[in-house]
């Protein structure tokens, strides 16, 4: 039988190596970043810093889960949020979301937890991820690190002075530029008044037609959300709409005002903008938000650093007993984008001088030495949360303190302090002013000034 002829064109075909196709890259989800090394020494150190501070500050770590459930944000995050939330796939009958912040999270653990039962108020700090579907814009991402500050179960207006200078010092030690925004939204009752004076405001001729399409769609609805919109024309009707300052009661007027008392006692610069409300519903009174402040001088109101404030009703909307608390949360990657190789990290490894007070002008006074010591180098540490002395020299004798320092209402009237050495138990009276001078001969310090 003959044989058939190969086609020419077909063997050549035949005899050709096969062709790897190259696979097609997978890009990260959009809204996602990726800290690569040589950014991701700055984000630890920073990291770092910010857990540290925190220990100075009498806050205590925790971690809760990354996946939560959902009912536990539904109820206080901010209007038609379902679309901002990542749904997790879990066991049947579960509502399971990525957490979108940190707050809620750290409140079901104190009342699941019984933290009600330890002395108040409770202070605790986390870091961790949050994952937020939010529009895509520069700056802003869809997964980000938070870093938060909850003092649960105060009510005085301490709490509020404490965490700003707390953002203020931290941020001040890492050399940023940024501009502190304070108001005070009022209870619920305010709010309510001053929403339907909004309302009547927005609807007069021409101004609904200047705001976005979110907006249009809260008019009448929730008219807090539109003192938070960053759109340019939304803004420019807001400079003209009336202030939630004039429907304040009595009650969170005295609060407020005493918050900005301590501020002014503690030299701590801040702007008061009567139109900050933030974006999540769950606040009342004291609200305040850090923004960045540009190389022109300008602050940047769609970038904000940290913000937080008072949120009374919480604990208590999420199951928990009625407990009055305030909080802050820092975005790092911003804040590391904005101080990025402009810091270095203090190193507490010496002796440790213990500062006790007792009474609230003590509590200033000794908050304003407090950084003044850290600043100098010296590993200083303190209770401000306790107001029994016995307990804060408990805590200095924990902390295997070299000295402690007490201020009470006498010493602050007498402008002097009480040294105690603490191995041999004397106790000296010390000018106020001359306190520095008389550490440097009884404690080591890390040489020269930490941060300017």
């Amino acid at each position: 039988m003959p044989r058939k002829k190969m086609n020419v064109r077909n063997a050549h075909q035949q005899k050709k190596p096969m062709e790897k196709k190259s696979a097609k890259a997978v890009d990260r989800l959009l809204g996602m970043k990726d800290i690569v090394p040589s950014e991701y020494r700055y984000f630890s150190a920073i990291r770092n810093k910010a857990a540290s501070l925190a220990e100075l500050y009498s806050f205590n770590a925790i971690k809760t889960p990354v996946i939560e459930n959902s009912d536990l944000y539904r109820k206080s995050m901010r209007h038609n949020n379902d679309k901002e939330l990542y749904s997790v796939d879990c066991e049947k009958g579960e509502n399971s979301i990525l957490r979108p912040e940190l707050t809620q999270g750290i409140l079901r653990a104190y009342i699941e937890n019984n933290f009600v039962e330890l002395p108040q108020p409770v202070r605790l700090y986390s870091i961790g991820p949050v994952f937020r579907r939010e529009k895509l814009q520069s700056g802003r991402y869809r997964e980000s690190t938070q870093f938060n500050l909850e003092v649960i179960g105060e009510d005085k207006p301490m709490a509020e002075a404490l965490l700003i200078a707390a953002a203020y010092n931290f941020l001040l030690d890492l050399q940023a530029n940024f501009q502190i925004q304070i108001n005070s939204i009022g209870k619920a009752d305010c709010r309510k008044d001053y929403s339907t004076k909004l309302n009547s405001f927005y609807k007069e001729r021409g101004r609904r037609s200047k705001l976005c399409n979110n907006c249009k769609k809260d008019l009448g609805k929730n008219m807090m959300a539109l003192l938070d919109c960053k759109e340019e024309g939304c803004q420019q009707v807001l400079s003209e709409a009336p202030q939630i300052a004039d429907f304040l009661s009595e009650e969170s007027r005295e609060h407020f005002a005493k918050v900005l008392e301590y501020l002014d006692e503690l030299n701590i610069p801040y702007n008061f903008n009567p139109y900050l409300v933030r974006g999540l519903s769950y606040y009342n009174d004291t609200v305040f938000e850090i923004w960045p402040v540009n190389e022109d001088g300008a602050a940047n109101n769609k970038q904000a650093l940290a913000g937080g404030g008072r949120y009374d009703n919480l604990v208590e909307s999420l199951g928990g007993r009625p407990t009055p608390s305030v909080g802050i949360a820092f975005g790092l990657e911003r804040v590391v984008a904005k101080v990025k190789e402009k810091f270095e990290l203090p190193d507490f490894k010496q002796e440790v001088v213990f500062l006790a007070q007792l009474g609230d002008q003590a509590k200033i006074k000794s908050l304003i030495l407090f950084e003044e010591l850290r600043r100098a180098g010296y590993n200083v540490r303190q209770s401000f949360s306790t107001d029994s002395l016995k307990n804060q020299m408990e805590e200095a004798a924990r902390l295997r303190s070299k000295v402690s320092l007490i201020l009470g209402k006498k010493e602050v009237m007498d402008e002097t302090i009480m040294l105690r050495d603490m191995e041999s138990g004397v106790q000296e009276t010390v000018a106020f002013k001359k306190i520095k001078d008389r550490l440097e001969k009884k404690v080591n310090r890390k040489e020269g000034v930490i941060y300017g």
